[in-house]
């Protein structure tokens, strides 16, 4: 059942959507899925990994421009930004990710673009100009994609120039908000089959859904310009380079975090002016807080727009050796230079004293990348052999308003972090088929070793921290961190296939997340000393299956996955924003994940898929060390109670689509509706927590498209697209800690996902 290319970059066929596929004229049928998840050309059905695959067609009718809009539309996957930070996105699949975002901690979720490790969460809620495909990949992938791929692997795979013709695309979006959405694209051959330069830009843009009664702009705000240019060459017949380069402009605002529950009998709170709609008590006097999504809110620090500049180049090459052997390379160099503005809680100040809007961030952050792949396929074995190298600098300064008492003039509130890490990796897959076996059983050992160094330096000698700089504040400090750590990843994988159309596998897989510090940390001694690596293994079993004449495709998995020193950000100072990580010792994740497609007609298809994740910890508290000026050296141990569920690990997630398809005298009709469903979650891992409800989100889309222009013209394409078609109100994210309790918070602190939003596309284009 094994379908293989050894060298993905020639001639690659695109992957059609899974949860979405396409149905061919005539017979009812559902059409072969193409990825690269295991660094070669395969169908999805030969993967034994729980993968969901997207082309670019579908990307398009589901409006996904960038990686927050795959939130939802793939079970057991969270994809979020990070709260208060409206081009931070975390990302978490399997109940695994990364909840506090820093400068100073990886994520958990490898994300790549064509080929390269994009090692920072800030940000990556960029545009993409010219998408082919994006495959979420399920589940630990420790061999071949590393340290920090613990949950899963995301890769986004954008269009490469084409030397076979000339190719131009207009595609015009506008909708409500005022969205409008330009992107431009024109693909020209300099030597027709050997090389061709591709150009793409997009310029996109939308009002912000809550309007701000204060000063500045208003809340939600999207303004973004992507910019990429392609260049391909064909070397002969055996060898292929393209060299892209990318660049990004984001000007978003932050989404408004607001207060959930008030409690005027708080303590400080009882000062504190919430900014509700329709009017703000100026006078001290309490207003009720709400649970309802707002439309309208004040923000008292000004609201800016952020600026964040990105700056990628990508360098592929690939050389057929000889019919066995193929040398690929991949290098690639990113710099992002970002100001944001933290707004999690917009308030006034309490008592004059103190103010918890997170304030300004510029962060700076450059990194290089560089792969060595050697692709091998015999008539019994394949493999994959590489060596990874990377390398990061990153520094941070938080200023403004941030976690300081106001008599302290902004520009003096500065909290100062820079990193420096590197990366060097070796690792080898190699599957056995053998022939005495009929072909039928495949034997796939895997492994990796990871060598890290990372280096972290704070300084926040210029900020005064507590209530006022009282004198429980955080002492001034400067303090350095300095570890290395290694680790060796095996993994193990056997499927067997039942027929030419149905396999089983069965795997056991590791996977490492490297060690480090907090940039929030309330004392040297938790700054130097950081936190240990967190590691997984994970045992799962799987079927994937065409049946009934490939008119069903059944696909599914059985997964436990067994954590040990899971890394968890807790609250170790005055507030919920001063912040260490701590390791517990262990953790489990067991799940199910089915994917059901179905071709009624040769013009319905249906689709289903769910995801079931149960979760828990081994103990029932953690213990660590937090401030306290009257104990010795002024730290003391605390204890907080863990929950009963891991972070951002529903229980339930499901999709549920229909698509209809239907040739038309001039062109092709197809319609969509989907819709779904997450149950609800925990924010965090200790007591108490903030919860995101349970939502349902039903969406749809009609088009027609291949409206021929004349012979030579091109043709045209219409379509009508809607998103919470039903205008629920529902959690993006959610704080509940201790500590939100002084300031009269009693239900934390929510950001909401977005209203309905519905527009039109008009696309043209010439090939």
């Amino acid at each position: 059942m094994k379908h293989l290319s050894v060298c993905p970059g020639m001639h690659v066929i695109s992957a059609v959507l899974l949860t979405v596929p396409l149905v061919s004229w005539g017979a009812p049928a559902l059409e072969e899925v193409f990825v690269t998840a295991e660094r070669r050309m395969e169908s999805l059905q030969d993967v034994p990994i729980s993968i969901v695959a997207f082309n670019q067609e579908a990307l398009e009718n589901l409006g996904i421009s960038d990686i927050k809009d795959l939130a939802a539309q793939v079970p057991n996957v969270q994809i979020g930004e990070f709260t208060g930070s409206a081009t931070t996105v975390r990302l978490f699949i399997r109940g695994v990710g990364q909840a506090d975002v820093q400068i100073t901690q990886d994520p958990s979720v490898a994300l790549y673009m064509d080929g390269v490790y994009i090692g920072s969460s800030v940000g990556t809620a960029f545009e993409t100009a010219d998408l082919q495909r994006i495959e979420v990949l399920r589940g630990p992938q420790g061999t071949l994609y590393g340290r920090n791929a613990t949950g899963g692997a995301i890769n986004i795979i954008t269009r490469e120039a084409d030397p076979d013709g000339l190719r131009i695309k207009q595609r015009f979006n506008v909708g409500n908000l005022d969205l409008f959405r330009s992107t431009s694209l024109v693909n020209v051959p300099i030597k027709e089959g050997v090389a061709a330069v591709k150009l793409a830009y997009t310029t996109y843009s939308r009002d912000g859904w809550v309007d701000n009664l204060g000063r500045g702009e208003d809340f939600g705000i999207e303004d973004r310009e992507t910019f990429t240019g392609d260049f391909h060459w064909n070397i002969g017949d055996t060898q292929e380079l393209n060299y892209q380069y990318g660049q990004s402009a984001i000007k978003d605002t932050s989404r408004l975090s607001q207060t959930l529950g008030f409690d005027p009998a708080g303590g400080p709170g009882a000062a504190l002016v919430v900014f509700e709609n329709p009017a703000v008590n100026a006078n001290g006097q309490p207003v009720e807080a709400t649970g309802d999504r707002l439309d309208k809110a004040t923000a008292f620090d000004e609201q800016l727009k952020g600026d964040v500049q990105i700056h990628a180049h990508t360098l592929n090459y690939a050389w057929e050796i000889d019919d066995i052997l193929t040398l690929k390379s991949i290098t690639g160099y990113r710099d992002v230079n970002a100001f944001t503005q933290n707004s999690q809680v917009p308030s006034a100040s309490l008592q004059g004293l103190y103010s918890i809007t997170n304030g300004i961030t510029d962060t700076s952050f450059n990194q290089f990348t560089q792969e060595f792949q050697l692709l091998a396929e015999t008539d019994s074995f394949s493999w994959v052999g590489g060596i990874f190298y990377y390398e990061d600098e990153g520094n941070e300064t938080n200023s403004g308003n941030s976690n300081g008492s106001e008599n302290i003039p902004p520009g003096q509130k500065i909290d100062y972090t820079s990193t420096k890490n590197k990366s060097l990796a070796a690792y080898g897959q190699i599957t056995w088929t053998p022939h005495r076996l009929d072909d039928k059983w495949h034997f796939t050992l895997g492994a990796r070793y990871s060598e890290d160094e990372r280096k972290a330096y704070r300084d926040n000698s210029r900020v005064s921290f507590g209530f006022g700089g009282g004198p429980n504040g955080i002492p001034a400090f400067q303090a350095n961190y300095d570890q290395d750590f290694s680790k060796f990843n095996p993994g193990f994988t056997v499927d067997y296939d039942l027929n030419a159309n149905a396999n089983v596998y069965a795997k056991v897989v590791t996977a490492y997340k490297a060690g480090g510090t907090s940039q929030r940390s309330t004392s040297v001694a938790n700054f130097q000393e950081g936190f240990d690596p967190e590691e997984l293994t994970s045992y799962e079993i799987g079927y994937k299956g065409d049946l009934a004449d490939s008119r069903v495709r059944l696909n599914g998995a059985i997964f436990y996955m067994d954590y040990s020193d899971y890394q968890q950000s807790v609250a170790t100072g005055n507030n919920p924003g001063e912040r260490d990580f701590v390791n517990i010792d262990s953790a489990d994740i067991k799940g199910i994940e089915l994917d059901v497609s179905v071709a009624v007609t040769d013009e319905l298809t249906g689709t289903f898929s769910y995801g079931y994740l149960n979760s828990g910890f081994g103990p029932e508290t953690i213990t660590y060390l937090g401030l306290d000026a009257s104990a010795p050296g002024g730290l003391s141990q605390r204890t907080e109670q863990l929950t009963d569920d891991l972070a951002l690990a529903p229980k339930h997630s499901a999709t549920v689509a229909l698509d209809y398809s239907r040739a038309l005298s001039f062109g092709v009709f197809t319609a969509n509706i989907n819709a779904q469903y997450q149950d609800k979650i925990n924010s965090g891992v200790s007591e108490p927590t903030g919860y995101l409800d349970k939502r349902t989100l039903l969406g749809a889309t009609l088009s027609v498209s291949e409206i021929q222009l004349g012979a030579g013209y091109g043709e045209l394409k219409v379509l009508l697209w809607g998103k919470n078609l039903t205008d629920e109100e529902y959690f993006i994210g959610n704080i509940r800690q201790t500590g939100f309790d002084l300031l009269g918070f009693t239900d934390g602190v929510g950001t909401f996902g977005d209203p309905r939003t519905y527009g039109i596309t008009l696309e043209y284009e010439y090939f």
